[in-house]
Formats: structure tokens, sequence, C-alpha cells
């Protein structure tokens, strides 16, 4: 199988998707600060990402192996990934306030 190396515009474009149907089901307008939350990382870091000027290199693997999946396999992966992923009081809490 072969994995494409996935482009800062593609990360760019998929955060840009993950953050307007966050959007969506949440019923309100997120700011980087939320997203940056949610992901356990630094609004600084999340705004490079979101305008394309770094991306995380674990990212790019993450996004192939999960593109090889069967939707049905990946969203199995992360419903798994949601309750036994070891979480970080900063980032998992605040993540499920957010959501509330």
């Amino acid at each position: 199988m072969f994995f494409q190396q996935i482009t800062v515009s593609t990360i760019q474009k998929t955060l840009g998707q993950i953050m307007r149907r966050l959007q969506v089901s949440q019923n309100r307008r997120l700011t980087y600060r939320d997203l940056a939350k949610m992901a356990g990382t630094s609004e600084r870091t999340m705004a490079e990402w979101m305008r394309g000027a770094t991306s995380p290199m674990a990212m790019n693997g993450l996004l192939n192996l999960m593109s090889a999946l069967k939707a049905d396999d990946a969203i199995q992966v992360l419903a798994l990934w949601r309750e036994t992923a070891p979480q970080d009081p900063t980032s998992a809490d605040r993540a499920q306030e957010i959501q509330k």
C-alpha cells in the first residue's frame, strides 16, 4: 500500500474541516484557544497549524494510517481511543467542558 506525503495545505484543510464539524456539532463558534485545549497543545501552535505555517509530523503518519482503514474501522479506532487514551487533565477535561 502506498502512503502519500501529506502536505501542510492538506493538514490545514483537514483541521479546517474538523473545526467546522465541531462548530456545527456544538452549535457554537470555536476559537483556536478552544481547539488547542481540545488537542492538548498551545494556542500559538494551533494557530500555526491552521495557518499552514507548520505541520506536526506525527499527524502525517496518523492520517495516512487512518485513511487506509475502512470508514467503520476508523470509527471503531476513534471510539476505542476515546475510551482508553491516557487523559491529560489540562486537555481532556477541558475538551469535555468545551463540548458541553
